[in-house]
């Protein structure tokens, strides 16, 4: 877990969006429906092979996330606040999942595109804070010369251990970069911290521009009414294809959507979520409990699920 003095927290404030990568999601456990993640989502791959480190200096410092646990808990953050909660599979380099609440009342503001990403994925002791690529280059830099990691070795290079830990802009091939938390269910900051590319997936154009995006403007204008909260997980069923032959990123085959709707003090009022195959032709099936969505998702994910599977507790 990222530790830190109060003076460094207070700091680290003031650097804008931030992504703390850690053993769980206590720093943002309020993205989910009574605090609890969801849980029997057993479908992470370890993380790729590591590289030879016969004839390297110092691999357990220079190579440290190379090790690191599959998947990593992601705590999305701007500012001084948490907005959602990311479950990101090192193995085939896409988020599982990601958790959040809904702004039911704001306007969607989208700003910026997505160009950040996730430093303490590539070592867990750079700074907290997403970067674009470039910042991000910079930084493993200075942790190279830090720690004496001579880039003589191309394990070592700045570009070889970012490409390494997580899927770049140039990964996605003729897929989308498709939102699991969409940055139009947000406003201002919020929406801000969805620009990450650990919270997009491969996802097919048409599907993304068509009944996907359709679904999420129904789920925030209509299906959110009556709500005082809504609390929203959407995620993939990773596909046995990837973007491309060395099999670096990985295609989902499924797009899924679970939300629970609850009234000011958190009693849930009603339950739902969507489920579409990740193709051009794609049909998105609404459900109208998380009950059958889960009953659905069981027969995709066989056999990486077990009994305990639950996106929501009680809703």
């Amino acid at each position: 877990m990222v530790t830190l003095s109060l003076l460094s927290l207070g700091l680290l404030s003031l650097l804008g969006v931030r992504g703390e990568v850690a053993p769980n999601f206590d720093n943002c456990k309020d993205s989910f429906f009574k605090m609890t993640p969801v849980s029997g989502l057993n479908v992470a791959l370890p993380t790729p092979i590591k590289p030879n480190t016969q004839g390297l200096e110092k691999p357990e410092k220079c190579l440290s996330a190379y090790n690191a646990a599959s998947p990593a808990y992601i705590c999305q953050r701007n500012g001084n606040n948490y907005y959602f909660a990311t479950l990101y599979d090192r193995g085939r380099r896409i988020p599982l999942y990601s958790a959040y609440q809904m702004d039911i009342e704001g306007v969607p503001d989208r700003k910026g595109s997505i160009d950040n990403y996730e430093p303490q994925l590539v070592h867990p002791d750079l700074p907290p804070q997403q970067m674009n690529k470039t910042k991000l280059l910079s930084e493993i830099k200075k942790y190279n010369q830090n720690n004496g990691c001579l880039e003589r070795s191309p394990q070592y290079r700045q570009n070889y251990k970012l490409g390494w830990s997580q899927a770049l802009d140039d990964n996605f091939g003729s897929y989308d970069r498709g939102h699991l938390n969409p940055a139009g269910h947000h406003k201002e900051d919020a929406s801000k911290a969805t620009m990450t590319h650990t919270n997009v997936a491969p996802q097919d154009g048409k599907m993304n521009t068509g009944p996907w995006n359709r679904y999420e403007k129904k789920l925030k204008d209509d299906l959110s009414k009556d709500c005082s909260k809504m609390y929203v997980v959407t995620g993939v069923v990773p596909g046995d294809t990837w973007v491309d032959q060395n099999e670096r990123v990985n295609v989902p085959s499924h797009y899924w959507n679970a939300y629970c709707c609850t009234d000011n003090i958190d009693n849930p009022l009603k339950s739902g979520g969507a489920l579409g195959p990740n193709t051009a032709l794609s049909n998105v099936t609404e459900y109208n409990s998380v009950t059958d969505l889960e009953t659905e998702l069981r027969k995709l994910l066989v056999p990486k699920v077990d009994n305990n599977f639950n996106i929501f507790n009680g809703c």
